[in-house]
């Protein structure tokens, strides 16, 4: 992405101002039904986001003193501000609404590779995708469905596709506006992600933005309400 060193120190001068780094997406093999089974564990939707985007390993984990959890903000700027702390595992989030309807949640998390720097090579990795974050969402969502709700259905969970992560470049591209659904010409419903990850050995930015994954997802209680038609991409 960068063809020199100084356009790497430049880019550093504006993710400094801006809290934040950057970096182009891993790419992900959907998670297997082991990882989606721990990271189910946690109702919280970021720190299930935690869980599978650094494939963490909950047991091995806790076993090195590892703890998680999460700081909720409603302050848009505040949230922009905070950074996810390794030791302990905290990560933060923010959720915008659709009247009173969660509908959008950003979630700020650690990558994989500052975990396993910390805690061990046994805990987490190889990095996931936040795409993998809403295929999940899809699953538990599709499951909680009664059968007066399947009736219902506008858009039926197995014809929905979940979209490939789209890539941040910069804290405040990732921070900008995003559409939580979309909806193709053939009428089927798709679920983008946006993610900004930032790995620990990222070159030329200050430590403090190293070792980040961040993803933007949609909340479980908005696609219900695609699902179901009482709200419109």
């Amino acid at each position: 992405m960068f063809r020199n060193l100084r356009s790497i120190l430049a880019v550093a001068t504006v993710l400094a101002a801006a809290g934040l780094g950057l970096t182009p997406p891993a790419a992900s093999a959907e998670p297997s039904e082991a990882e989606t089974a721990e990271a189910e564990a946690f109702p919280q939707l970021c720190l299930r986001t935690q869980v599978q985007t650094a494939k963490l390993r909950m047991l091995k984990f806790r076993r090195q003193g590892g703890t998680l959890s999460e700081v909720p903000y409603t302050d848009l700027a505040a949230f922009a501000a905070s950074k996810p702390q390794v030791q302990p595992l905290t990560v933060t989030s923010y959720v915008t609404y659709d009247a009173n309807l969660p509908k959008q949640v950003r979630c700020k998390g650690k990558s994989a590779d500052h975990l396993t720097d910390v805690y061990g090579s046994a805990v987490a990795g190889p990095e996931g995708a936040c795409a993998d974050v809403n295929r999940v969402t899809l699953r538990q969502v599709s499951r909680s469905l009664t059968p007066e709700e399947r009736k219902a259905l506008v858009h039926r969970p197995n014809k929905v596709v979940i979209d490939p992560d789209t890539p941040a470049i910069t804290g405040q591209d990732w921070l900008a506006d995003f559409p939580v659904a979309t909806k193709d010409a053939g009428g089927n419903l798709h679920l983008p992600s946006k993610s900004l990850l930032v790995p620990l050995d990222t070159p030329g930015i200050p430590d403090a933005f190293k070792g980040q994954h961040y993803c933007t997802l949609i909340t479980p209680e908005y696609l219900k309400a695609l699902l179901l038609g009482t709200v419109r991409p």
